[in-house]
């Protein structure tokens, strides 16, 4: 098969599945769930020990950060960390393996790769995994870029709202196994409180069906670390929003920059 149309064969196979599993569980174990994750490698073409980890939306695969021109954006901008794109589809988040597999597939080896800064970038589903993985180990990651990241339910985003915002908002009793309550839990006591550690940014359309729920963890960051613009839940949009986000968050993305010896990418990161 000639590789477009093998590719969209494959993006038309996940958001197929990603829209059935949506309306059944029954559906989840139509994803294979192996490990390790597969990566797709990016060399910043410098000494870099920082990392940038792409996490994918609920329909979308691993290359369409480069198809989008993400990679070209950060080198466009001079950015010269290395990136992974990881292939976590909605089949590790049903099966809640996620974390696990963040840890010892991307995080883990990166580390042992000899990467000392590791960023987080997700889209939509991406989004949350990223945010929620870094709430359980906030001190493995050094910064979350985020792009529309879907933070729960209307139920829960009508609660917090409806109590003034999250520093407003008590969550009480968090019953076990419910993430995303715990993931606003997180926010509010190290944003809201201002103990935060790890520095998020935020992009999404103001005419996305998650821009109710961006707006709220927008409250919690500095204004110099959110952007919005006019769109939807779409590449059209999340494109211009990370052309904006990168060249803001350039400094932060290159900080700790160690020449050391030649990019750890082309080692134990690549598949």
């Amino acid at each position: 098969m000639y590789p477009e149309l093998n590719y969209r064969f494959r993006k038309l196979k996940r958001g197929t599945l990603a829209r059935l599993a949506l309306l059944s569980s029954r559906f989840d174990r139509m994803f294979k769930t192996g490990a390790p994750l597969l990566l797709m490698a990016y060399s910043g073409g410098a000494s870099s020990r920082n990392l940038i980890v792409f996490l994918p939306g609920i329909g979308d695969l691993a290359e369409d950060f480069e198809r989008s021109g993400f990679i070209a954006d950060l080198r466009h901008h001079g950015i010269t960390a290395d990136a992974v794109a990881v292939d976590a589809h909605y089949g590790y988040y049903s099966s809640r393996i996620i974390h696990a597999r963040i840890a010892e597939d991307v995080v883990a080896s990166a580390h042992e790769a000899g990467y000392e800064r590791i960023w987080l970038a997700g889209i939509s589903l991406g989004g949350l995994g990223a945010l929620s993985f870094t709430a359980l180990h906030p001190a493995q990651i050094s910064g979350l870029l985020l792009l529309a990241p879907y933070l729960g339910n209307g139920k829960l985003v009508n609660e917090i709202a409806a109590a003034g915002g999250v520093e407003q908002w008590e969550p009480g009793h968090i019953q076990e196994g419910d993430y995303l309550c715990s993931l606003w839990s997180w926010l509010k006591r190290d944003y809201a409180e201002g103990q935060a550690r790890v520095p998020i940014y935020l992009g999404y359309g103001r005419s996305d069906a998650f821009a109710r729920a961006n707006a709220l963890l927008a409250t919690l960051l500095p204004s110099t670390h959110v952007y919005s613009r006019p769109g939807g839940h779409d590449w059209r949009t999340w494109k211009k929003l990370w052309r904006e986000m990168v060249a803001g968050s350039k400094e932060s993305l290159d900080a700790a920059h160690s020449p050391k010896s030649s990019s750890p990418v082309s080692g134990n990161m690549a598949s």
